[in-house]
């Protein structure tokens, strides 16, 4: 994926934490994989940029915090990463192990 391009992926992991409000609050910084599923729009080759934006992600009300894979989300990358949820989007929890 590169900028400009729009993209239909998978996206994992990303972290949920409840704040200290209750409310959901959803990071992308753990992001190591992107799985394109389909390629919508070309891009120019260009780099990815670091910012993100949601728009129209809905996070299921039993959800629990942790890590978790985005599976069928609609990826633009045009001055903002841009994370689309679409009508195929669904949260799938990723069991971690703790080392020790």
């Amino acid at each position: 994926m590169t900028h400009g391009e729009t993209v239909a992926a998978h996206i994992s992991p990303v972290r949920l934490e409840t704040n200290f409000y209750g409310e959901a609050v959803l990071y992308f910084c753990p992001l190591k994989k992107i799985e394109v599923l389909n390629v919508i729009a070309a891009g120019d080759g260009g780099s990815l940029p670091p910012d993100a934006t949601v728009e129209g992600m809905a996070i299921p009300g039993n959800l629990k915090s942790g890590f978790y894979k985005l599976c069928h989300v609609e990826l633009t990358s045009n001055g903002t990463m841009q994370v689309k949820a679409t009508s195929n989007t669904r949260w799938e929890k990723i069991e971690t192990r703790v080392c020790g």
